[in-house]
């Protein structure tokens, strides 16, 4: 028997902890195992099976000489005894927590003091594991190596979402700087298409039509182009006036019309009855009424119908972009109004922004936006806003 009862003996039962290889490329740095213990011959023990891992043992007596030392040394795990000369194991494990800003490293209490509220003390102090003395050694190291391999994780973890934060950041700067560019010249195209018809400089018929299927395409760029500056800065504007819901469905027919009548789609619009009043902002509705009626088109199948309904709820306004597309998976219903996210089993690829920017723009009106499924096929677009 070792010192204060400690079993100096290994289980025979228990196969004795087996030299670990290092693997080449970690040759250079060997795991560190930090024990503070004021027993030599517990800390002797504990060396020899640390070593025996192929791990580097470090070793300090008192408190204040390990706090000292970990200021500059920096271990993979710590052990900890609890009674020492200069105080408890407790205050250094406090102390690497709050003051040396250790967080993320295991520690695990190695100590006689077996009784609940030391244990809660061990825990609350920001401990990972806590092995009572007498202990086996194999047992030990087997804790050791399960906290490393928890740690390895979570820094690999680390790792993998600190490259998706860098991956998204250079997306939203490369977007940014594309938008930013694309502005002025569609500006320019914009202003040039309004110059030749208010002069009247195209005066064949087929040739008009084409000129106006240019103008709504243009002006649909430029609607996703503001939806991307909204969101690259997570702010949306809002100017609010009475709502004329009638001009604003002329628009979008004006818009959407050729094209829909390309794909052979019908488009149909439902207004509020007659006297309806709300205050909104009718820009930002238009915007995002463009964005759900273009995904209804572009998911619709040759023959089909979009519907857009407009009616009075309350005081304020429901709107349904029903289509009679594939529909979306129940999984994905709330997912696609996340920014860039586009659903995986879609066979149209998209952008996965403008549903992104509904959901922005939506709660900006301090309304809501959903989707649900349409019998026998399709999805129903519901929005809600209330009068502002």
């Amino acid at each position: 028997m070792g010192p204060q009862g400690y079993d100096m003996d290994m289980d025979p039962a228990v196969p004795k902890p087996q030299p670990q290889s290092v693997p080449a490329d970690q040759s250079q740095r060997k795991v560190g195992v930090f024990m503070l213990e004021d027993d030599p011959t517990i800390a002797s023990l504990v060396q020899d099976a640390v070593e025996m891992q192929g791990w580097q043992f470090i070793h300090r007596s008192t408190c204040a000489s390990a706090v000292e030392a970990l200021k500059s040394l920096k271990p993979d795990i710590v052990l900890l005894d609890v009674n020492l000369p200069d105080g408890e194991g407790f205050s250094v494990c406090e102390a690497l927590r709050r003051e040396l800003g250790l967080s993320t490293l295991p520690v695990i209490f190695l100590t006689s003091r077996g009784d609940p509220t030391s244990r809660l003390r061990g825990f609350s102090a920001g401990a990972q594991d806590y092995v009572t003395k007498p202990f086996l050694i194999q047992e030990l190291v087997a804790r050791i190596q399960a906290h490393l391999a928890i740690k390895d994780r979570e820094a690999a973890l680390s790792q993998e979402l600190l490259k998706t934060r860098l991956h998204d950041r250079v997306r939203q700067d490369i977007m940014d700087m594309v938008v930013h560019d694309l502005s002025a010249p569609l500006g320019t195209v914009k202003l040039t298409l309004d110059m030749i018809n208010s002069r009247g400089l195209v005066t064949d018929p087929a040739y008009v039509r084409y000129l106006k299927s240019a103008e709504n395409s243009l002006e649909y760029a430029l609607v996703m182009i503001a939806g991307l500056l909204d969101l690259g800065s997570g702010t949306v504007r809002v100017e609010t006036h009475p709502l004329d819901y009638p001009a604003l469905v002329q628009r979008l027919q004006k818009m959407f019309g050729p094209q829909f009548e390309i794909k052979k789609v019908s488009l149909v619009f439902e207004v509020p009855a007659a006297g309806f009043r709300m205050v909104s902002d009718q820009t930002l509705l238009f915007r995002v009424l463009a964005n759900l009626i273009s995904n209804a088109l572009k998911y619709s199948p040759a023959g089909g119908r979009v519907l857009a309904r407009a009616l009075q709820a309350g005081t304020g306004l429901r709107v349904e972009v029903v289509d009679g597309g594939l529909g979306i998976p129940a999984a994905e219903k709330e997912a696609i109004f996340k920014k860039y996210h586009r659903v995986a089993s879609g066979p149209i690829p998209g952008s996965g922004i403008g549903l992104a920017f509904c959901r922005m723009a939506c709660e900006a009106l301090n309304g809501r936006i959903w989707v649900e499924d349409v019998l026998p096929q399709g999805s129903r677009f519901v929005i809600e806003l209330p009068s502002l």
